[in-house]
């Protein structure tokens, strides 16, 4: 099965060049790598150029126009044909085992809600800076592999538990959805909108925890300006099992 692995990213190419070391280490290359990009400066692009040469990598990106992760989402999907996708995070490190497990995990009519294992700041200032190693980063026991069963499925309804910078889903299921509500705007929700969308379809969470871990590098929390806004668009559809398609998408017109 074809994976692409679909990256989100704004204003932090040392990071995104460090997750992308250890997306070239992996067991299982991915097919195609998407560099989601909500508006970076040249760096960002110059860095994946120089990244072309070692992984099979594309660069989506829009203008900086406020925090619109839902839209960079999707213009992300729309460059990919791949059968599964995987979203992590630009600031996110992956042990070797990541990609290979998450397709391990896949299973028809579920997403997978793969887990993370924060860094500080100075664990983070000391990646970047290259004093410490990412093999470091990755020693903590979220990174084990344990073969959890059935249990992997003991909250097929846990919206709460699944996070955007490490899940795994089918990219049919996310195209008959229409992918993320563009109309989210501003920090906050257009992750939990996504996934309460395709649990309305019969989707259900299957746990990627012990299995595919993410080691998050430390940021400065965005500004949550717009969340108000974005709880009550969230909480709407929440209660509002027909809504399954978002009020504007990139894909709806692909």
């Amino acid at each position: 099965m074809q994976v692409s692995l679909l990256i989100t990213t704004f204003n932090r190419a040392d990071a995104l060049d460090l997750v992308l070391k250890t997306v070239a280490g992996q067991s299982r290359i991915p097919d195609a790598v998407v560099v989601c990009d909500d508006g970076s400066s040249p760096e960002t692009s110059m860095l994946v150029r120089r990244w072309a040469q070692r992984l099979p990598i594309c660069h989506a990106w829009q203008s900086d126009h406020e925090f619109r992760a839902a839209r960079s989402r999707n213009l992300g999907l729309s460059r990919s044909n791949a059968e599964y996708v995987v979203w992590i995070d630009g600031d996110c490190l992956l042990p070797p085992n990541f990609v290979e497990n998450h397709l391990k995990l896949a299973k028809p009519g579920y997403l997978v809600a793969g887990g993370r294992h924060l860094l500080s700041d100075s664990e983070t200032h000391a990646l970047l800076k290259g004093v410490a190693s990412t093999e470091s980063a990755l020693k903590n026991w979220k990174f084990w592999s344990v073969s959890l069963g059935m249990l992997r499925e003991l909250r097929p309804y846990s919206w709460e538990t699944v996070r955007t910078c490490n899940l795994g889903v089918y990219r049919d299921e996310l195209a008959a959805i229409e992918g993320f509500d563009e109309s989210y705007v501003g920090w906050g929700r257009e992750d939990s909108d996504v996934v309460v969308r395709l649990m309305h379809r019969g989707v259900k969470v299957r746990s990627g925890r012990l299995a595919a871990c993410v080691a998050h590098l430390y940021h400065l929390e965005r500004s949550r300006d717009h969340f108000s806004e974005n709880d009550e668009r969230f909480y709407s559809c929440l209660g509002d099992r027909t809504n399954t398609h978002p009020k504007s998408s990139i894909l709806a017109d692909l």
